[in-house]
């Protein structure tokens, strides 16, 4: 049973207090970081990844799909480490676009909390697009879980869906995932721009070369996070930093 009275009061106090500093962070020096990399390495690239010079940046984190329990002390120093430079994290969690069972969503939000100390958000990916009824009430359940929880959540549709309906339900979404080729056209729809920029993130791969030129792209799009890589989509254009991470930190 869930908590009520004075105690309850201060959770949500707290949720809200977190959500409000989400949409308050920078609009053109924010990244959300797709981190689907381990954090081993000489240096690690999580300790590379959270400069402080992009503190109120997302990292994502992604052991396997989802929290693994024997990998939480792993991650935990590198994400104390992003923590100290300004950074939050987030832990991935897929939703098979309104299909997986809630049980199982919130037991995998539940292992975050749990096993990794340090990781406040939740990023839902595989987030449904269309505005119904049943879609409403599914991430609205999530969006309490966690909220309750003091945590704040990112949306991950890939797309731009029709209307804005799913920032009812998530602090941060994001409104593209692709390709360079693709969002050199990329049109978002009319509502993103009444978003504000601090709701809004574009993630941007296979982009070679320097990311400048895409990053300078972003601003029209009105994303106020965003993350651009040279990696390709396949294997995995998570699966490590962009070779011009740095240039990146400093231009983007």
């Amino acid at each position: 049973m869930e908590g009520t009275g004075p105690a309850r009061a201060v959770v949500l106090a707290c949720a809200a207090v977190a959500m409000l500093a989400l949409h308050a962070a920078p609009a053109g020096a924010s990244l959300l970081v797709p981190a689907y990399f381990g954090p081993e390495g000489a240096p690690s690239p999580w300790r590379t990844m959270c400069d402080p010079a992009q503190a109120s940046s997302i990292a994502i984190v992604n052991p396997h799909n989802g929290p693994v329990k024997r990998q939480g002390s792993v991650y935990a120093p590198v994400i104390a480490g992003c923590r100290e430079a300004g950074w939050r994290v987030a832990g991935y969690v897929f939703t098979r676009y309104g299909r997986r069972k809630l049980a199982a969503v919130e037991k995998a939000i539940s292992g975050y909390q749990l096993f990794y100390p340090g990781v406040e958000g939740i990023f839902l990916d595989e987030m449904a697009e269309a505005d119904t009824p049943k879609n409403e009430a599914y991430y609205g359940a999530l969006r309490d879980y966690v909220r309750e929880r003091g945590g704040f959540l990112v949306g991950n549709p890939g797309d731009t869906a029709p209307t804005g309906w799913q920032l009812a339900f998530v602090d941060l979404l994001v409104t593209f995932e692709g390709p360079a080729s693709q969002y050199a056209s990329y049109a978002p729809a009319p509502w993103v721009s009444a978003a504000g920029t601090g709701r809004i993130a574009n993630i941007v791969f296979a982009a070679g070369g320097a990311p400048q030129q895409v990053c300078s792209q972003v601003p029209a799009r009105g994303a106020g996070y965003r993350y651009v890589t040279d990696l390709a989509e396949a294997p995995n254009p998570y699966a490590g930093l962009p070779a011009y991470w740095q240039a990146e930190v400093e231009a983007c």
